[in-house]
This record gives C-alpha cells, structure tokens and sequence, in this order.
C-alpha cells in the first residue's frame, strides 16, 4: 500500500472518529443527564423512585444519565476501533 493510500485511510477513519464523536455528543445532548425513567416519571408527574431501589443495570450501575459512562464508552469504542485498524493495516 502506498503513503499515499495510507494518509487517505488515515483521514478516513479521523473523520468516522470525529463523526461518531459528534454523533454521541449529539445524542447526549438531546437525551440529557435524566434517565428515560427520571423523563417518564416527570412527564407525568409520578414521584421519583427512591435510589435503594433503583440498583438494577449493567453490573449493578445505570448507564443512563451518567455523561462519566457514557465518555467511557466512547473511549473504549474509539480504542477498539484503533486497534482493529492498526490490526488490518
């Protein structure tokens, strides 16, 4: 392959990188730091549940709403997509 393809794949994969990051950020943005339960729960004036009770989720956490979560998750997805395309270089 030469330099040439090689920046030109370069450039393509930041700008699916910089694609999906503009994408979550959008996506976070719009759903915001409340849980779709939090949003239901207001929407229709239920009282909110109290956080004994709400320990269900991934492992034990709530991934919704957490913006920590989800800057984890893009981190892990762009590390993966680096090394699968280092790996089929």
């Amino acid at each position: 392959m030469s330099e040439i393809d090689q920046r030109k794949g370069l450039i393509l994969f930041g700008g699916l990188v910089f694609m999906v990051i503009a994408f979550s950020l959008a996506a976070y943005l719009i759903s915001g730091h409340m849980g779709i339960e939090e949003r239901f729960n207001n929407a229709l004036g239920i009282p909110a549940e109290s956080e004994e009770e709400v320990t269900s989720g991934l492992f034990g956490f709530n991934i919704e709403g957490n913006p920590v979560y989800y800057a984890a998750i893009l981190i892990a997805l762009i590390i993966i997509c680096l090394i699968v395309y280092i790996k089929g270089r």
